[in-house]
């Protein structure tokens, strides 16, 4: 593996796992090496390159910017650890994790925001599992309304606040630039913010801000968001999303509730 050979033993078990395509383009790409800055038993997340990339477990969530392995845990592994990439491999933890199947990652388009939002309200009236409380009593009012609006000066309000790996403020942050995104809403200054601010928080939660804000989500994202635009499947979508993480997927459907209230009350087409 050029540039990483060194770096990690190469007796690596291979393993297969699933990704979206901008990680198997990165894996493909020159080889690079870094350290691992995130490691539990579910998800390894090395930088590499400047950038983050990970693999969890089969049971964990599938950020952006991992791979999903078909192991029940991971390797033992510690910040610090030497991770590479090249020749199509992520090598970290004694593995070598080549992407077999690629998964959507990218944000659909919604053609009608209004309805959208009013099919999202009604889901959440009739999804017991949907409480948005545990998420929104951890953030300041004020900051989501600010959100809802398109201000960017409700990120340095959100970023690092509340609970979870990845704070909830970050969540919603997440949530709102991807929904935004889909309806059609500019989200750049938003973006310049959360990039500006991005120091506040985890590396882990910075990474997925960034892939947020460039239209990459969670699949449990997207699925809702496809199911808002098919008028179908929308109350099991919404209880897939909120039951991610402790408070993430409540703090993401959050922000797409945000995004896309915003984009009815201005009446922004696609």
């Amino acid at each position: 593996m050029p540039g990483s050979s060194s770096a990690l033993s190469p007796a690596a078990t291979r393993v297969a796992g699933a990704a979206g395509a901008a990680v198997r383009q990165r894996l493909a790409s020159t080889g690079a090496v870094g350290e691992v800055v995130h490691a539990g038993s579910h998800a390894i997340y090395a930088r590499v390159g400047g950038r983050l990339v990970g693999l969890v477990s089969r049971g964990a969530t599938l950020t952006p910017s991992a791979v999903r392995t078909t192991l029940p845990r991971l390797p033992d592994a510690a910040p610090g650890d030497p991770a590479s990439i090249g020749d199509g491999e992520l090598r970290v933890a004694g593995l070598a994790v080549t992407v077999a199947r690629v998964v959507p990652t990218e944000a659909p388009a919604l053609s009608d925001p209004e309805a959208a939002v009013r099919l999202l309200e009604e889901a959440l009236l009739g999804t017991a599992t949907a409480d948005l409380a545990p998420a929104r009593s951890q953030l300041p009012e004020p900051a989501l309304a600010r959100l809802r609006e398109g201000d960017p000066a409700a990120v340095p309000l959100l970023l690092g606040l509340g609970d979870g790996l990845t704070p909830v403020g970050d969540d919603v942050v997440a949530g709102w630039l991807v929904a935004a995104r889909s309806a059609g809403r500019p989200v750049e200054d938003v973006a310049a913010a959360v990039t500006e601010h991005a120091p506040r928080t985890t590396p882990l939660s910075a990474s997925l801000l960034s892939d947020a804000a460039a239209g990459e989500c969670l699949p449990e994202v997207r699925a809702l968001l496809l199911a808002l635009r098919a008028g179908t499947g929308i109350e099991p979508a919404v209880t897939a999303l909120a039951a991610v993480g402790h408070t993430s997927g409540r703090g993401m459907l959050l922000g797409v509730r945000l995004a896309l209230a915003g984009a009815e009350r201005r009446g922004e087409p696609r």
